[in-house]
């Protein structure tokens, strides 16, 4: 819902609701329930319920948080040594602003020995579901990925997620880490 709203969804969203019976029951769900999607579901609802099951952008507690300040010259290089030289981490969920430096990004991992791939939206829904399946199964080691990628996403046995380039809101952090450190699980986030 939160990104639906900031990509200019509601008027479509208000359309759609226009045409649902009055008598409906409607779910809202969101990991990050701003107060914009607050006032949005008090318009759109009725007599709506908020069920919270922690605390609003609340991130594990299983999760460490590990920042290395670093030039943008070399932050590749250091991304490629971390992968090398980090223990267990089997599999890296690397983020990314764009499409662009998603896909330049994995091949210069790939150019410098480590298995890697893109998932971004210029990729077919097909090509993503593929390439995420490599990921989970093992073939590829990093995932360099939009925020498309933040959002919904479970991974198992996910150990690793890295903020190439650190995320403009809060909210895009807290959902980026949340691919790891899930039922319970250890998880490092890398900025």
């Amino acid at each position: 819902a939160d990104r639906m709203l900031d990509m200019g969804f509601i008027p479509d969203i208000r359309r759609i609701l226009a045409l649902l019976p009055a008598a409906r029951q409607s779910l809202l769900f969101s990991a990050t329930f701003s107060d914009e999607i607050k006032k949005l579901a008090d318009q759109m609802l009725k007599n709506p319920q908020l069920i919270e099951v922690a605390r609003r952008n609340m991130v594990s507690e299983t999760i460490s948080h590990i920042v290395h300040p670093v030039s943008s010259g070399l932050k590749r290089n250091l991304l490629a040594h971390i992968v090398r030289h980090e223990d267990e981490a089997n599999q890296v969920l690397v983020f990314v602003d764009t499409k662009f430096a998603c896909s330049r990004l994995a091949h210069f991992l790939e150019r410098h020995g480590i298995s890697a791939d893109s998932i971004h939206g210029d990729k077919s829904q097909q090509a993503r579901t593929e390439t995420l399946e490599n990921f989970k199964s093992g073939k590829v080691r990093v995932l360099v990925a939009t925020d498309v990628a933040a959002r919904g996403l479970d991974i198992d046995h996910l150990t690793h997620v890295v903020n190439y380039d650190v995320p403009s809101a809060p909210e895009a952090y807290v959902h980026r880490i949340g691919r790891v450190g899930r039922a319970g699980r250890a998880g490092v986030a890398i900025t």
